[in-house]
C-alpha cells in the first residue's frame, strides 16, 4: 500500500524505518535477511573484440587477450547442469562470437535461460537461425543514434544494424544494451526511442560505467541521474521494460524488500578465459560482499531508498565508496527514480492509499511482460 504522509508519498518496502518508528500503518520493520540464491553462471569466453571502443570495462582492465578452453567450458556447462532450476546462463566477452566453437558448446549443452552479450557486428543469418534453435537471448550493445554510437564504438552501427535485423527475421528475441557516457547522456531520450522505434527490443539497459584501474572516465553522478531519470519517463510513455528501472520498482509493486542489486553479491559463479573464477567479472577471485548491502550498512540507516536499492555493484562501492558505504553515483539516482515514481503516483492517484493492484495497472510494464529472460533481471537477480 501507498500512502500520503504530509506531503511526501511512502510505502512500507521503500521506507524501511522512518526516524524514530514505522510510518503509521507501515508494517516497515525489515524481514531477516534472506541467504542469497544461485542465479547466475557467467562464461567469460574470451577477452578479445573485433572493436576497441574507448570507455570498455574489459579493454581498461588490463587483462591479457586470453580464450576459454574446452575444458573450461566444459566446467561452465557441469556447473550448469547441477545448478538450481532456472538459474541463468551468460556468455560474455569481449566478443565472444570471435570464438564462435566455445561460445556455441555451452549455450548448445546448458538449458534456458541463456544469453548471449554481443555487439553483433559478426552475427550472420546462419548464426541468428542457430541462436533461436538454441533459444539465445542475445544482449546488443547500442548507444543510441547513428552519429552518437559511431563517436565511441569505432563507427560500427550499420553492421550492428545489420546483426538485429538478422535476428529479428529469424525469430529471435534480443535486448539492447547502452552505456551512459558523455557521448549520448545529453540526448539520451531521442536515443532511446530511436533504438526502441527502430529495432522493437524485448528490453533495453542503460548502464552506469564500471570502476577500472584504466582510463576511468565516467559522467558524473548528477548526469547519469538525470539521463536514468529521462530514461524513466520516456519508458513510462512508451511501456518499455528497461532492466534499472524494473529494479527500482518491482519491490514496491510486489511488497518484497530488495536486498542486493547483483547476483555477485553470493548468486553468481564467473568462469574466465584462463580458468580462474570469481563472483564478478571485475574481480578474479571469489570474495565474500555480504556486508555491503543495504540492511547492514549504517549509512544506509535512514535512506527512503534502501528497500528498492540493494546496494548497487559492489565493486563500485569498494573502490569509489570506500569502507562501509555504497558508491554514491548509485545512491543518487535511485533516490531520483523513487521521487519520480512518487510524483507520478502522486499525480495518477492523488487522494487516499492506493493498492498494489491498482499499481501494478499503471506500471506493470516496466516491470515484465514475460515469455523471457529478458524481461527480467539479467544478471543482477537476488
Amino acid at each position: 500500500m501507498i500512502w500520503k504522509h504530509g506531503n511526501t508519498w511512502f510505502d512500507s518496502v521503500t521506507l524501511r524505518i522512518s526516524v524514530g518508528s514505522p510510518l503509521e500503518d507501515s508494517g516497515a520493520a525489515v524481514k531477516p535477511i534472506p541467504p542469497a540464491e544461485a542465479t547466475a553462471v557467467q562464461a567469460v569466453v574470451t577477452r578479445r573484440c573485433n572493436l576497441s571502443c574507448s570507455y570498455c570495462n574489459v579493454r581498461l582492465s588490463g587483462d591479457s587477450p586470453d580464450d576459454m578452453t574446452f575444458e573450461t567450458a566444459d566446467r561452465v556447462i557441469r556447473t550448469a547442469a547441477t545448478a538450481p532450476s532456472g538459474r541463468l546462463v551468460m556468455v560474455t566477452g569481449g566478443e565472444p562470437l570471435l570464438v564462435p566453437d566455445i561460445a556455441f558448446r555451452i549455450l548448445e549443452r546448458t538449458d534456458p535461460p541463456k544469453v548471449l552479450f554481443t555487439n553483433a557486428t559478426l552475427i550472420t543469418a546462419e548464426i541468428a537461425s542457430e541462436m533461436k534453435l538454441m533459444e539465445v537471448s542475445p544482449v546488443v550493445s547500442l548507444d543510441g543514434t547513428e552519429s552518437v554510437h559511431n563517436s565511441q564504438r569505432c563507427g560500427s552501427w550499420a553492421s550492428v544494424a545489420e546483426g538485429l535485423d538478422l535476428l529479428r527475421e529469424a525469430g529471435v528475441s534480443y535486448g539492447i544494451s547502452t552505456v551512459l557516457g558523455h557521448h549520448n547522456w545529453r540526448s539520451i531520450s531521442a536515443g532511446m526511442e530511436q533504438m526502441y522505434e527502430r529495432f522493437m527490443p524485448v528490453s533495453m539497459g542503460f548502464n552506469i560505467l564500471h570502476w577500472t584501474p584504466g582510463n576511468f572516465d565516467p559522467i558524473s553522478a548528477e548526469a547519469y541521474t538525470d539521463a536514468i531519470g529521462r530514461v524513466f519517463i520516456t519508458a513510462l510513455k512508451h511501456g518499455i521494460f528497461v532492466d534499472q528501472i524494473a529494479r527500482r520498482i518491482d519491490p514496491i509493486i510486489s511488497g518484497t524488500y530488495r536486498h542486493r542489486d547483483c547476483a555477485a553479491l553470493g548468486g553468481k559463479i564467473v568462469f574466465h578465459p584462463d580458468g580462474r573464477t570469481s563472483n564478478c567479472i571485475s574481480g578474479r577471485s571469489m570474495e565474500d560482499w555480504s556486508q555491503r548491502i543495504p540492511a547492514v550498512m549504517d549509512y544506509c540507516a535512514q535512506c527512503p531508498a534502501a528497500g528498492i536499492c540493494g546496494g548497487g555493484c559492489a565493486w563500485d562501492g569498494i573502490h569509489l565508496g570506500g569502507f562501509g558505504k555504497p558508491d554514491a553515483r548509485h545512491c543518487m539516482w535511485v533516490k531520483h527514480i523513487l521521487d519520480l515514481f512518487l510524483k507520478d503516483v502522486e499525480k495518477h492517484f492523488p487522494k487516499g492509499p492506493v493498492s498494489r493492484r491498482e499499481l501494478k495497472k499503471r506500471y506493470g510494464m516496466l516491470i515484465t511482460r514475460g515469455g523471457s529472460p529478458l524481461t527480467g533481471s539479467i544478471g543482477h537477480g537476488e
